[in-house]
């Protein structure tokens, strides 16, 4: 891929106009790169920079969180208008017209946020004498997790999933991974090869990380100095140490391999012992969810968006107008009774009784219910600005997979794992007495009931090769799973 180092850095900055200490300086025309890295509140700046533009609409402020990618994992009521700019994308057609913006604009705004990460990483090291080690660490740690998350999801788009159960990966190439900013186009490399690379980056970001105020190695005391405008604060809102061992572990996990599995096994156990136990994530409650329905106290990685309530208001409503409100986004009656177990287990489940409202759609006779976590047109029901990446009770689910894909499966624990998460959500009935396969549909019932709105069943889908997608007729295949490159990409001769 080509970079063009000067039109990245400046049409960031035209994107960080929140960000005023910076922006109140000099017009984005005319920042020099050895001016904004000059000083430690540049460093910091350029950082928050990368976050906001992961916060873009085709990233994930809309398109990867609860847009786009849950109408791919067919988490709503087909959509039933043309004129909806995901309907090509429900449908997988990708060619498109508008299934081409997705192909292109995501595509081009992950590499613009891992350029401007690549651009702080190689000043870090030129500028290094110029800033104390607890921000050398922690923001040098912090932009090398960017950019292996941005290259992981835009693996799972555009690459493949189910890796163990393929016998011809081998001979395929990866996305690019780019390490560097330059003219000439970066290399691809095999699915190991890239996988190595990103390994490499968390691995080295784990160990600068160990540095963050979320792992207690030193007392608060400790960053007073380097802290005094709260830079630091609010660790849940950055990739932090356990955020981004939770990421590496999403990463063993979709390798696959027996080594892989032992490894994710390892981090996620970590994440789930400490992040409670150092303050970073409580359990959200049926009553904390009545006013907090983002569930912010579980956060281990989450982005602070503006005007969400305005971007939501078109998808998420309970006053639909069938023909007119083409964008809306809800899940029938029947299905969502289904998915929670109501007539079971689930009827004390709060994640169905707190997180959905009926809206004024019948099908079947029923009316239909609209979720709630990012509620468009009652600002009581929204939890300001949050988009969650990652949340606790994820690994609690990559911890018991990890004990049932085990050679000799540990299902008690794995059990044991699951019901703790379904205690937490009011489900009074234990699982018991099933299968190590039992154990595995049990966890997928619990990624759906877990994570409406936040982007994660099309690449758990993908990830276990799912054979099924609901909504969809037919069977999966990579013309479903495999977004395809832009055709710039093709066109310089990038394989996929």
């Amino acid at each position: 891929m080509k970079n063009n180092i000067k039109t990245i850095i400046f049409a960031l900055s035209l994107v960080l106009v929140s960000c005023s200490k910076w922006l109140d300086v000099t017009p984005p025309s005319q920042i020099r790169e050895e001016d904004q890295f000059s000083s430690v509140e540049g460093f910091q700046q350029a950082l928050t920079g990368c976050y906001i533009g992961m916060t873009d609409d085709l990233l994930y402020g809309r398109a990867l969180s609860w847009g786009t990618i849950e109408v791919m994992a067919g988490q709503f009521e087909e959509l039933q208008s043309s004129s909806n700019n995901d309907y090509s994308i429900s449908k997988y057609s990708y060619t498109s017209t508008n299934g081409q913006k997705y192909v292109n604009g995501v595509w081009s705004k992950a590499y613009n946020v891992i350029a401007n990460a690549n651009n702080a990483l190689k000043y870090i090291e030129i500028n290094k004498s110029k800033l104390d080690n607890i921000n050398y660490s922690i923001i040098k740690g912090e932009l090398l997790a960017i950019r292996a998350f941005m290259h992981f999801d835009l693996m799972r788009l555009y690459g493949y999933g189910n890796l163990t159960g393929r016998s011809d990966i081998s001979g395929k190439f990866a996305v690019p991974y780019v390490t560097t900013l330059s003219k000439d186009m970066t290399e691809q490399m095999s699915y190991p090869q890239t996988m190595a690379k990103m390994i490499s980056d968390l691995e080295e970001a784990l160990q600068l990380l160990e540095i963050d105020p979320v792992t207690k190695l030193h007392p608060q005391s400790y960053y007073a100095e380097v802290n005094i405008d709260g830079f630091f604060n609010n660790r849940g809102q950055h990739l932090n140490y356990y955020s981004t061992a939770l990421l590496l572990a999403r990463v063993y996990m979709w390798e696959g391999s027996s080594a892989s599995i032992g490894k994710a096994l390892t981090l996620s156990n970590k994440v789930i012992e400490k992040t409670n136990e150092n303050g970073l994530t409580s359990w959200a409650t049926s009553t904390s969810t009545a006013t907090d329905p983002i569930m912010k106290s579980e956060h281990i990685f989450a982005l602070n968006t503006q005007n969400l309530y305005e971007k939501t208001a078109n998808y998420f409503m309970l006053d639909i107008n069938a023909a007119g409100d083409i964008y809306a986004q809800y899940v029938s009656n029947n299905r969502l009774l289904s998915i929670y177990e109501t007539d079971g287990p689930g009827s004390t489940d709060y994640r169905f009784s707190r997180l959905f409202l009926q809206n004024n759609v019948t099908q079947d006779g029923f009316n239909s219910f609209t979720p709630i976590k990012y509620f468009g047109t009652s600002s009581d029901k929204v939890t300001k600005n949050y988009i969650p990446l990652m949340r606790l009770p994820e690994a609690y689910y990559i911890a018991a997979e990890c004990y049932l894909r085990q050679s000799a499966p540990d299902v008690q624990t794995a059990l044991s794992l699951l019901n703790t998460v379904r205690s937490k959500r009011g489900i009074i009935q234990e699982l018991s007495g099933i299968t190590a396969g039992e154990v595995l549909d049990e966890i997928q019932k619990e990624y759906q009931k877990e994570f409406f709105c936040e982007g994660a069943m099309f690449f758990f889908y993908k990830r276990t090769g799912a054979q099924n997608i609901p909504g969809y007729l037919g069977e999966t295949s990579d013309l479903i799973y495999v977004m395809p490159y832009p055709n710039t990409e093709k066109q310089m001769g990038r394989n996929q």
